[in-house]
């Protein structure tokens, strides 16, 4: 359950960094990082 809420966090700031981020490339670059590492917490 911690892991599906970690995910879940992770791909809520990705978005948030995407719309408060004004389509600046590097956070686009973040935002895309933050949402990989969410999809890795959920390997086992």
């Amino acid at each position: 359950m911690k892991r599906i809420a970690a995910f879940a966090l992770t791909c809520w700031s990705a978005a948030g960094l995407l719309y408060f981020g004004q389509h600046s490339v590097a956070l686009i670059v973040v935002s895309g990082v933050v949402a990989l590492a969410g999809f890795d917490l959920l390997r086992p």
